[in-house]
C-alpha cells in the first residue's frame, strides 16, 4: 500500500523535483532531469535505450544518441548519489534501464493509487481520496520544464488523467449534494478547460441546483461560442440535452435526498447524457480472433509479458494496451494471435480482431473509420446507426465498450493514429497492437507496454521445427538443421516455409534440404530487405515446388490490387472456370504460401505477395501479364455492376463493353449480397482503379470509379470515392474519353455536393453538363442537372435548382426514363411549393407518386410522400400533411432508411405543431431527435431548438 500521506521525494506533476534529505537535487545537466522524467514515468519498467532516443530526440537523432543515453545515465545516478542516501537506483538490464524507487515515493503513482481506490469507495471516501489525488498537482501542467520529445505527447496524457480525476471529483461531490460548495472550484476547472464538456455539465448542474438557472444557461453559451468559434463545433448532443432540461426544470437534475443518491448528469464516451452506472443492455459476443498457429513455438518471454497485462485489465484503471513491435516475418502476428487464443477466456465479452494493412504490399493502409465500422457490425450496431465522422464513429464504439471485458487485437498496424481511435475508453478491456514501426507516441501518451520482437534464438528455430516435424527428424542431422536455420537468418516466416517444404517430402534428409537451400540463392528473387534477412531461397523453394498451373496462380496472385482473393479473382486471373481454379488453390493452401481466411477467399502474406509479383515481371511477357489484369479488372467491373444494379435498379447505367470471356463475373442475387460483396471489396475496388489508370486501361478505370459510387453513396465513403474519382478523371484525359471525363465530373459534383463543397460542386457538374452536350447524352445530362439542382439548394438558389429539375424532367422524357422523370417530377414539385407554388407542386408530386408505385420504387414512393407532406402543409391542410408524412416515416423505416425517416418525422411535427396539437408535435420531434441522435446527424441541433420553443410557448400557445 501507498503511503500516500508521506511527503514524494519525485515529483513529476507539476515542476520536475527530486527531494533528498539534504534539500533539493540538482542536476549539472538539464537533459539528466528530462531523463529522469522520463524513466519516472515508467518506474520499475525497463525501457530499451532505443525508446530512451526517441522520447529524448524523437526525428532529430545525433550520432551519438546511445553513448549520451549512458552518459546521462552516469550523471543522474551520481546526482541522485549527492542528494544523500538514494531512495531510487537506475538498474541496467540487457533490455534496457529501469529505475526502481521506494513505495511512496513518486507523486505519480501516489496520485494513481488514490484514483484507484476511489473508484470502489462510496462518495464521501472517494471524494477525500480524490482530494488527496488532485492535491498532488502543483500548478496546471505535468513535467513543467522538460523539453524533450517526449514530454509533449506524456503532458497531453498526464493531462487527460488530472482532468479525469477532477471530473470524477465533483461528480462524488455532486451525488452527496454539496453542489453549492464547489462552484468556484468547478468555475476554475472550467477557465482552464473550457471545451471539456463534463466539467461544463458538472457546473451547469451545480449553478442549476443552486438557484442560479440563468447562470447555468450563461455557460452553456459561453461554451458554445468557444467551441464554433475556436473549432467550428457544436456542443455534444448530451450538453445541448442538459441545457435542454434546465429549460424545461427537469426535476432529474434535482439535487439528491438524503435516501437516495442519483447519478449526477454526465457526459459519457458516446457523446450522450447517461448515468454514471451501465444499463446493462445485452450485446453479442464477437469471436473474431483468426485460427490458432499450428506448432507454435519459443516466444517464452514474450508470452510472460503478455500474460502479466491480464492481471492488469483487472485493475479498475485505464484500459491495458501492448504495442507487440518487430521487423517484417518475425512472427508477430502468430505471437498476437496465439496468445490472444491462450486467454480468450479471460474475456468473456468477446475479441474483436482487424487487419488494419499498414504494411500490405501495394494496399493502402485502413482508414480507423472503416475499422471501426467493422467492429460496430461485430457489436450489433445496425449499419444506418453508424455515424459517418470518425470522432462520432469512435465514441460510439467506446460506449459500446463500456463496463466490458473484451480483447482487441489491432494487427499490422502503421502508426499510433491510426490505432487511437480504436482504443476502448474504460478499465477491463485489453488491447494488443502489432506494428513493424516504434509507435512510440503510444507508449509514451497512451502508456501502451512496448514488446519488441526480433528473430529467433538458435533455440527458439529448433524448437519450432521440432513442433513441426518431429524430434526424430531433427536429431537424426542437427548439422543440416544448423545450416537451416542459418540460412533462414532465423525468421519466423522463412523457417515456417522450410518446414512445410519439409513436411510434404518426409523422405528427404535435412542434410538434402540444406544443400537444395543453398544451391537456390542463385535465382534473382525477391531479398526481404526490411526483414534483415534474405528469404527468396525459401519462397523459392515453394514455389519450385508448385505444379505448372499453380505456380501459373501464384505469379498471377501477385497481380491482385488487394490482400485479401476471392476464388472468382483469382479464376479470372487464371483464365480458368471458378470450379478449375480450386484445385491450385487448394495446392498453394497446403504449401502454406496462401491461407484460406474465409469460405472462398484468401489471403497470402505480403512478403510472398510482392516475391509474386516479381516472379510475374521476370517469367511472365507482358502481354500475358496485361492480359491477367484486364480479366481481373473486369471481374470487378462486371460483378460491380451486378451488385449496383441490385442496389439501384432504376440508375443510369454506365454502358460496359463485354468481360473477357475467360473472366469470371460473380453471382449477386439480392441486396444484401450486394451489399456484403460492395462492403467486403471496398478498399480493393478503390486500389482497382489506380491499378487500371496504371495500366492504360482508362475505360476500366473510370467505369469503375463511377459504378462504385452507387455504394459508397449510401455508406458515406466519400473521400476513398474522390481520391478514386480524381484518378479515373486523369486516366480518361489521357485516353481522351469524353464520355469518361462526363461521368467523373459528375460523379465528382455529386460526392462534393454530399460534403456541403457547393462551390467546387458546381464546377464539376457544369463541366460535365457541357460534355454531356458534346455527346448529345441526354439522360446523362439529365442525371447531372438533377444533382445540379441539389447544389443551387445548398447554395440557397431555389430559383434555379427548379430551372435544373425542369430541365432534366423534359430530358427523361424524351429519352423515355420513368424512374428519372419521377425523380424529377418530385424534384420540381419540392422547388415549386418553396418558391409558393403549392397548386403546381401538388400537381407535379402526385405524377411523380403514380409513376414510382407503378414502378415498384418503394424509396421513390416514400420521398414523394414525403414532399407531398410539405405541399399539404403549406397548403394549410395540416391532416393531410399529417398523413402524408406518417406513411412517409413507416415506408423508410420499413426499408431501414433511418436518416430519411428522421427527416419525415421532422416534417410531421412540423404539421403538428402548425394545427396547434403541441404534445404531438413534440412526440414526433422527440422520435426524429432519437434517431438523428443515433446517427450523429447534425440536423439534430434544429430538431432540439423546435422542442425547446415549443416547450416554452407551453400547451396554450
Amino acid at each position: 500500500m501507498i503511503n500516500v500521506g508521506a511527503e514524494c521525494a519525485f515529483r513529476i506533476l507539476g515542476p520536475v523535483e527530486v527531494r533528498a534529505a539534504s534539500g533539493l537535487v540538482t542536476f549539472s545537466r538539464r537533459q539528466q532531469q528530462d531523463l529522469l522524467a522520463l524513466l519516472l514515468l515508467r518506474a520499475e519498467q525497463v525501457t530499451s535505450v532505443s525508446d530512451l532516443v526517441d522520447g529524448m530526440w524523437g526525428e532529430d537523432v545525433p550520432r551519438t544518441a546511445s553513448l549520451q543515453i549512458k552518459n546521462m545515465v552516469s550523471g543522474l545516478r551520481s546526482s541522485l548519489a549527492r542528494g544523500g542516501p538514494p531512495t531510487a537506483t537506475v538498474e541496467w538490464k540487457p533490455a534496457g534501464y529501469r529505475i526502481r524507487i521506494h513505495e511512496g515515493q513518486l507523486d505519480l503513482a501516489a496520485f494513481t493509487s488514490l484514483v484507484v481506490r476511489s473508484r470502489t469507495e462510496p462518495p464521501a471516501e472517494a471524494i477525500a481520496l480524490l482530494r488527496q489525488a488532485v492535491g498532488l498537482w502543483r500548478g496546471r501542467y505535468a513535467l513543467a520544464g522538460v523539453r524533450a520529445a517526449f514530454a509533449a505527447d506524456a503532458r497531453t496524457y498526464l493531462d487527460e488523467q488530472h482532468s479525469g480525476a477532477l471530473e470524477a471529483l465533483f461528480d462524488a461531490e455532486l451525488r452527496v449534494a454539496r453542489h453549492t460548495k464547489i462552484i468556484a472550484e468547478l468555475a476554475e476547472a472550467v477557465t482552464q478547460r473550457p471545451t471539456r464538456e463534463l466539467l461544463v455539465a458538472q457546473l451547469m448542474t451545480a449553478l442549476y441546483r443552486s438557484g442560479r438557472s440563468s447562470d447555468a444557461l450563461g455557460v452553456y453559451q459561453r461554451t458554445r461560442r468557444i467551441l464554433v468559434d475556436d473549432f467550428a463545433l457544436e456542443p455534444g448532443p448530451a450538453l445541448r440535452r442538459l441545457e435542454r432540461q434546465i429549460l424545461l426544470g427537469d426535476p432529474a437534475l434535482d439535487a439528491p435526498g438524503p435516501a437516495t443518491e442519483r447519478p449526477a448528469v454526465a457526459v459519457s464516451t458516446s457523446g450522450a447524457a447517461t448515468p454514471a452506472g451501465r444499463t446493462g443492455d445485452s450485446m453479442p459476443v464477437p469471436a473474431q480472433l483468426p485460427l490458432d498457429v499450428r506448432g507454435f513455438a519459443g516466444r517464452t518471454a514474450e508470452l510472460a509479458l503478455l500474460d502479466a497485462l491480464v492481471a492488469d485489465a483487472d485493475q479498475p484503471r485505464t484500459v491495458v494496451i501492448s504495442a507487440l513491435m518487430g521487423s517484417a516475418g518475425v512472427g508477430k502476428t502468430s505471437l498476437a494471435v496465439h496468445w490472444a487464443h491462450r486467454v480468450a477466456h479471460c474475456f468473456p465479452d468477446g475479441q474483436l480482431y482487424v487487419n488494419l494493412a499498414g504494411f500490405e504490399a501495394d494496399a493502402t493502409p485502413m482508414s480507423p473509420a472503416e475499422a471501426l465500422r467493422g467492429f460496430l457490425a461485430a457489436l450489433a450496431v445496425p449499419t444506418q446507426q453508424i455515424p459517418t465522422g470518425l470522432p462520432s464513429q469512435a465514441a460510439l464504439y467506446r460506449s459500446r465498450l463500456v463496463g466490458r471485458r473484451m480483447l482487441v487485437l489491432l494487427d499490422n498496424a502503421v502508426s499510433a493514429e491510426q490505432v487511437r481511435p480504436l482504443l476502448p475508453g474504460t478499465a477491463g478491456c485489453l488491447v494488443l497492437v502489432t506494428s513493424r514501426n516504434r509507435l512510440t507516441s503510444l507508449v509514451v501518451a497512451e502508456g501502451a507496454h512496448p514488446v519488441t520482437l526480433d528473430v529467433f534464438t538458435d533455440v527458439e528455430a529448433r524448437e519450432m521445427l521440432v513442433e513441426r516435424l518431429g524430434p526424430a527428424r531433427i536429431e537424426a542431422d542437427e548439422r543440416a538443421v544448423d545450416r537451416i536455420v542459418a540460412q533462414c537468418a532465423r525468421l519466423p516466416l522463412a523457417l515456417a516455409v522450410v518446414a512445410a517444404r519439409a513436411a510434404i517430402q518426409p523422405k528427404v534428409p535435412m542434410g538434402a534440404l540444406a544443400t537444395q537451400l543453398a544451391d537456390a540463392r542463385a535465382l534473382s528473387v525477391l531479398a526481404a530487405e526490411d526483414s534483415g534477412a534474405d528469404v527468396r531461397a525459401v519462397f523459392s523453394w515453394s514455389y519450385a515446388r508448385l505444379g505448372q498451373e499453380a505456380a501459373q496462380l501464384f505469379r498471377r496472385l501477385g497481380l491482385h490490387p488487394g490482400p485479401e482473393i476471392a476464388i472468382t479473382a483469382a479464376a479470372s486471373l487464371l483464365g480458368r472456370p471458378e470450379a478449375a481454379t480450386r484445385t491450385p488453390l487448394t495446392e498453394l493452401t497446403a504449401a502454406h504460401v496462401l491461407v484460406e481466411c474465409g469460405p472462398g477467399r484468401f489471403v497470402m502474406h505480403d512478403l510472398l505477395r510482392a516475391y509474386a509479383a516479381e516472379l510475374a515481371a521476370g517469367l511472365d511477357p507482358e502481354p500475358t501479364r496485361r492480359a491477367a489484369v484486364r480479366r481481373l479488372l473486369d471481374h470487378f467491373l462486371h460483378t460491380a455492376d451486378r451488385a449496383a444494379r441490385q442496389l439501384h435498379p432504376h440508375r443510369y447505367e454506365v454502358r460496359l463493353a463485354p468481360a473477357d470471356p475467360q473472366a469470371t463475373v460473380a453471382t449477386i442475387a439480392d441486396r444484401a449480397q450486394a451489399l456484403a460483396w460492395f462492403g467486403r471489396e471496398h478498399r480493393t475496388l478503390v486500389a482497382a482503379v489506380d491499378q487500371a489508370a496504371a495500366a492504360d486501361l482508362g475505360d476500366h478505370a473510370w467505369q469503375l470509379a463511377t459504378i462504385i459510387g452507387i455504394f459508397v453513396d449510401r455508406q458515406g465513403r466519400w473521400d476513398d470515392w474522390i481520391s478514386a474519382l480524381h484518378t479515373a478523371l486523369a486516366a480518361a484525359e489521357r485516353l481522351g474519353s469524353a464520355v469518361g471525363r462526363a461521368h467523373t465530373h459528375s460523379g465528382l459534383g455529386l460526392a462534393r455536393s454530399r460534403l456541403r463543397q457547393y462551390e467546387d460542386a458546381h464546377g464539376h457538374l457544369e463541366r460535365a453538363l457541357a460534355l454531356y452536350a458534346e455527346l448529345d447524352d441526354e439522360r446523362g445530362a439529365a442525371y447531372a442537372h438533377l444533382r445540379m439542382s441539389a447544389v443551387s439548394e445548398g447554395l440557397d438558389r431555389p430559383g434555379e435548382a427548379l430551372t435544373h429539375s425542369q430541365e432534366a424532367r423534359r430530358l427523361y422524357e424524351a429519352t423515355g426514363h420513368p424512374a428519372g422523370l419521377a425523380q424529377a417530377l418530385n424534384n420540381i414539385g419540392w422547388y415549386q411549393t418553396q418558391l409558393g407554388a403549392h397548386q403546381e407542386a401538388l400537381s407535379n408530386c402526385e405524377e411523380a407518386l403514380a409513376i414510382h408505385r407503378r414502378l415498384g420504387d418503394r424509396p421513390g414512393t416514400a420521398h414523394t410522400l414525403d414532399s407531398l407532406g410539405y405541399v399539404y402543409q403549406q397548403l394549410g391542410d395540416f391532416e393531410r400533411a399529417a398523413y402524408h408524412y406518417e406513411e412517409s416515416a413507416r415506408m423508410l423505416r420499413d426499408s431501414g432508411d433511418r436518416s430519411h425517416e428522421a427527416f419525415a418525422l421532422d416534417h410531421l411535427g412540423d404539421a403538428h405543431s402548425a394545427a396547434g396539437q403541441h404534445q404531438h408535435a413534440l412526440d414526433a420531434w422527440s422520435a426524429a431527435l432519437r434517431i438523428f441522435h443515433d446517427l450523429r446527424h447534425p440536423e439534430g441541433d434544429q430538431v432540439e431548438a423546435k422542442i425547446r420553443r415549443q416547450t416554452a410557448i407551453g400547451p396554450a400557445g
